[in-house]
């Protein structure tokens, strides 16, 4: 059970490293050969090369990467183990590995909390997907133009009371019909950032002009993302100046922050407790979860690491994947920086949580469990491709190659290492 639950962990890190980065790189790529970041039609004059072509990431991108790194380190904790013969020694190294994930996790969640740019980022991204996929085409007319009479229809419509404003109250009544969580999107949140972008008066309303100035910059930045005024620096790294425009900004963005201060407390009061929860529903499933799929591998006779590292993943990942692509396409320098930051996000909390999960069982329970050779390949591969991102903003497409020659790689090592050098 702990081998099976160690490779879905696994798998699910290794394919987002592998598989979906280098697939956002192939299908992202323009050229890269110059400092332009212009869109890719300007570029399909140059001739192709593996060498010349590629992506480009922002600087928040790298340092999202480094924090992903910081994940690898209960990893390489658990290496020891292999070097203690005694199971009370292992015992203890499980502890403390599981001691530093749980650290690692209360610190980034409550970095996040004083320093939100990872989570802003994250907003930006499914923000984005979701004006290009669901307001675009419905708000656009047919040259490309902002539709003023089907926006001040949409205005009239969020309008309940009919006092010519929207309040957010008005705002969050309308998004009940809505299904953002398939865009990966809460309603507060929502709110919070349509009140933000569009109410330039700072009264908590929005009036019809604002309304259509918002959304039309909205369907802007979906169509000509790279021109967008966008930080690439995270706060903490900052030390440009601001100008007195962009302290005015910060100063209305203060107001609105402090108005809802007592829903965002209240938000990281939940969040904890769902997660808490969360977790301790998983740890529960866990063990009928991977009998079944014991039993399943057994029926279709096909080896279990097989369907826990490759065929489970893929499963529970594909949506991601087909995001993550689609984003990847409008080819711009905004779309793969936020896509990336996605990825190294998700892997981080992938092995944090997974890791954390984990341990706990095999500590409480006292499973049998020697480290695995799991725990290797993603501490190699992560690591790996850690370094490659977090040293790096310019990717040509020949790293894609290599991201993708990784994945069938770390198979094999895995093959070797439990059915050649007997690793469990």
């Amino acid at each position: 059970m702990a081998t099976m639950s160690m490779a879905m962990l696994a798998g699910s890190a290794v394919m987002q490293l592998t598989v979906i980065w280098g697939s956002c790189v192939f299908f992202g790529n323009y050229d890269i050969s110059d400092s332009s970041t212009s869109s890719a039609l300007e570029n399909n004059k140059k001739p192709f090369s593996l060498t010349g072509y590629g992506v480009r990431t922002d600087d928040a991108t790298r340092y999202t990467a480094r924090i992903m790194i910081l994940s690898m380190i209960p990893f390489l904790i658990l290496q020891l183990a292999k070097l203690i013969n005694s199971s009370s020694g292992i015992r203890v190294v499980i502890l403390i590995s599981l001691l530093v994930t749980l650290v690692f996790l209360f610190l980034y969640c409550f970095y996040q909390v004083f320093q939100p740019w990872i989570q802003e980022r994250r907003l930006a991204y499914v923000l984005r997907n979701f004006v290009k996929n669901n307001l675009v085409a419905s708000l656009l007319t047919a040259a490309g133009e902002p539709d003023e009479s089907r926006i001040r229809e949409v205005f009239h419509e969020i309008d309940q009371n009919k006092d010519a404003s929207i309040s957010d109250a008005e705002l969050r009544a309308f998004l009940l019909g809505i299904k953002l969580e398939e865009a990966g999107l809460r309603n507060e949140d929502f709110v919070e950032k349509v009140m933000e972008d569009f109410d330039a008066s700072g009264n908590a309303q929005i009036d019809e002009t604002e309304f259509h100035r918002g959304i039309s910059k909205w369907l802007y930045e979906a169509n000509h993302p790279d021109n967008n005024q966008y930080d690439e620096r995270p706060k903490l790294f900052s030390r440009s100046a601001q100008s007195e425009e962009q302290q005015s900004l910060l100063a209305k963005k203060a107001k609105q922050q402090s108005q809802t201060a007592q829903n965002s407390w209240f938000n990281y009061f939940k969040a904890a407790f769902l997660l808490i929860i969360g977790t301790a529903v998983m740890s529960l499933l866990a063990q009928p979860l991977i009998q079944t799929i014991n039993e399943f591998s057994s029926a279709v006779n096909i080896p279990s690491f097989i369907i826990s590292y490759v065929i489970i993943p893929v499963a529970m990942s594909y949506r991601e994947t087909l995001g993550a692509i689609k984003s990847a396409r409008l080819k711009t320098k905004q779309a793969i920086s936020l896509t990336f930051s996605e990825i190294y996000n998700a892997v981080f909390m992938n092995n944090m949580m997974g890791l954390a999960m984990f341990l706990l069982l095999v500590y409480i329970r006292d499973l049998s469990w020697d480290v695995s050779a799991e725990i290797l390949v993603v501490l190699i591969i992560c690591t790996l491709m850690g370094l490659l991102t977090s040293c790096s903003t310019k990717f040509p497409i020949w790293t894609a190659i290599i991201a993708y020659l990784m994945y069938p790689i770390s198979l094999g090592l895995l093959y070797v290492l439990t059915e050649v050098l007997g690793w469990s």
